[in-house]
C-alpha cells in the first residue's frame, strides 16, 4: 500500500536530529567554504527547510528558490539537485544520513548545481557535463541576488497579512534571509559528472530511483522516479507555478511530446510529484496529465495565451491554466 506524506511530513532541525540520535557527518571538508556563513555547522538551518515528506525522503529546501530532496536507502542516498550554492547544502544532507550521497542534477541550470563541488560524486545527463564542469558567470549570480532581494522584500509585506488572516506559510516554505556573505556568492565548477542513460536503475539498497529522460525545459533534463513508492522527482520537466518554457534551449513540441509520454507512462502509478521551484513543492499525480494536456492546447494553438513578463519582468506570453502557467515568448 503507497503511504501519502500527509502522514510523514515531520519539519527537521539541528535541534530535532541530535534528539533523534542520528549521526551528523560533514563531506568534503577539505573544499574552500564558499558561501558558508549562513550554514556552516548546526547553523544550516538558518537558510535550508528540512522537511520529512515519505520515509526516507526529505525535502532539503531554499524556500522560494529551489527545492532539493535528499532519498535514502540501506547502503546510499540521493541527493536531488544541489541549488543555487548560496549556503553548503552539504551539511544538511549529512546532518540526515550517514550514507554516501550522490548528488544528481535534474538539468544542467544554474540553480540546481550550485552545490555540485561539495560532492564526491555527482550524475547528470550526458548533454549536461560541459556546464556542470564550469563555474557559473558571476553576472547571473549578480542579477540572480537583485531578484532575490525583491523576492524577500515582497515576503516581508505579505507576511504580516498571512500571520494574521491566511496562514499559508509554514516553517518548511517562509523564505529566508539571504546570507550575510551574498554579495561574495560564487559558484566553482563542479565534478565531471557520471552520464545517467534513460531508463538506468540507482540502486540505493532497498531502494532504486529510475531515471525518466525528460527532454524540453532543456535537452538535458531527466527525472527520477522511486517506482515502489509511487514519487516522482521532476526537476524542472513540472512546476506548480510558471513552467519556463520560453527560454532559448526549451523546445515546445519536444515538451509536450515529454509530458504526454510520461503521462502515458507513468498512468496509475504515481502517489506525489515533487517539482524543484516554488513553494508547493508537493503536487498530486492527477498534476501530470493536466501539465500534458496544458502543453498540447499550446502547440495545438488552442491556448492563445496573453501578453505579460516572466520574473525577471522580460516579456513572455502567458498561458494560464488551473494550477499553473506556461510561460512563452514574447515580443519586447
Amino acid at each position: 500500500m503507497l503511504i501519502t506524506a500527509a502522514r510523514h511530513r515531520r519539519h527537521v532541525t539541528p535541534e530535532t536530529l541530535r534528539n533523534s540520535g542520528k549521526t551528523c557527518r560533514a563531506y568534503n571538508l577539505d573544499v574552500i567554504n564558499i558561501g558558508a556563513g549562513a550554514a556552516s555547522g548546526d547553523d544550516w538551518a538558518a537558510w535550508f527547510a528540512v522537511e520529512e515528506v515519505e520515509p526516507q525522503t526529505w525535502l532539503v529546501g531554499e524556500p522560494g528558490h529551489v527545492n532539493c530532496f535528499l532519498v535514502e536507502g540501506r547502503e546510499r542516498a540521493v541527493l536531488v539537485d544541489t541549488g543555487l550554492g548560496l549556503a553548503d547544502v552539504s551539511l544538511p544532507a549529512a546532518a540526515l544520513t550517514d550514507r554516501p550521497v550522490l548528488a544528481v542534477n535534474t538539468h544542467s541550470h544554474s540553480d540546481h548545481r550550485g552545490g555540485n563541488w561539495r560532492f564526491a560524486e555527482v550524475a547528470a545527463h550526458p548533454l549536461a557535463a560541459e556546464a556542470l564542469t564550469r563555474p557559473v558567470e558571476p553576472g547571473y549570480l549578480a542579477g540572480y541576488l537583485s531578484v532575490a532581494r525583491e523576492q524577500l522584500a515582497a515576503y516581508d509585506r505579505a507576511r504580516e497579512a498571512d500571520d494574521r488572516f491566511f496562514h499559508l506559510f509554514t516553517s518548511a516554505t517562509r523564505p529566508r534571509p539571504l546570507p550575510g556573505d551574498a554579495d561574495q556568492w560564487a559558484v566553482p565548477a563542479g565534478p565531471a559528472p557520471r552520464a545517467l542513460a534513460d531508463g538506468e536503475r540507482i540502486g540505493l539498497g532497498g531502494r532504486d530511483l529510475t531515471v525518466l529522460h525528460t527532454p524540453g525545459h532543456s535537452p538535458d533534463s531527466l527525472c527520477l522516479l522511486d517506482e515502489r513508492a509511487g514519487l516522482l522527482f521532476a526537476g524542472d520537466t513540472l512546476i506548480t507555478g510558471d513552467f519556463w518554457a520560453h527560454t532559448p534551449d526549451t523546445e515546445i513540441e519536444v515538451f509536450a511530446a515529454t509530458l504526454r509520454k510520461l503521462a502515458d507512462q507513468l498512468a496509475g502509478q504515481l502517489s506525489a510529484i515533487y517539482p524543484a521551484h516554488t513553494l508547493r513543492y508537493r503536487a498530486r499525480p492527477g498534476f501530470l496529465t493536466a501539465a500534458a494536456d496544458a502543453f498540447e492546447a499550446i502547440v495545438d494553438g488552442t491556448s492563445v495565451g496573453t501578453p505579460g513578463t516572466d520574473l525577471l519582468l522580460r516579456p513572455a506570453l502567458r498561458h494560464e491554466f488551473g494550477e499553473f502557467t506556461v510561460l512563452r515568448p514574447g515580443k519586447p
